[in-house]
């Protein structure tokens, strides 16, 4: 085995993914090294990759760095998907636009949306703050629905839908629906 430096020595040392992190961030290793350094901390202990992308989103330092230039990216996403071409209420959300809304926002067994947000906006030429809007409502019409017991039918999410956000909650809140 080759000889390793007292930094890459410190990395190997680590005793979970957070210790590991932490002596990353001091370390003044190369990113390619580090690399390396991680497959074979990885390989030593036994933890995963899973295991240090979870410390790393727990780090201050790269919570920080991720959140760092947050809003303008946020704004610019908004920039770039609004499809509604610059119109005001550019979708109409009739009954067979929430219908077929309903219809695609669909989630996979992990609990992701299976469409994305800028991919629904682009279908019915919204911007993506509509899309989001209607997801909450559809969200919390679940668990409302879930709270009473009864089954989401289309007719049934499509009338609580229709109800504002204020009211959902409020509606929520009395059925005790949890969140998910």
């Amino acid at each position: 085995m080759e000889k390793l430096s007292a930094q890459e020595l410190k990395l190997l040392q680590s005793k979970n993914p957070e210790q590991y992190i932490e002596n990353s961030i001091k370390s003044k290793l190369p990113s390619g090294r580090k690399a390396y350094m991680a497959r074979l901390w990885m390989d030593k202990t036994g933890y995963s990759v899973e295991d240090i992308q979870r410390a790393r989103n727990r780090n201050p330092y790269w919570k920080e760095k991720k959140m760092n230039g947050s809003p303008e990216r946020n704004y610019q996403r908004r920039i770039d998907h609004d499809y509604s071409r610059g119109r005001t209420g550019a979708a109409v959300w009739d009954e067979e636009t929430i219908k077929e809304f309903i219809a695609l926002n669909k989630k996979d067994k992990a609990g992701r949306y299976i469409r994305k947000d800028f991919e629904l906006a682009k279908h019915f030429k919204s911007t993506i703050a509509a899309i989001q809007h209607y997801r909450r409502k559809h969200n919390m019409t679940i668990r409302i629905l879930d709270a009473s017991r009864e089954t989401p039918s289309v007719k049934k999410v499509y009338d609580y839908i229709c109800m504002s956000e204020q009211i959902l909650r409020t509606m929520l809140k009395q059925k005790g629906g949890k969140k998910r």
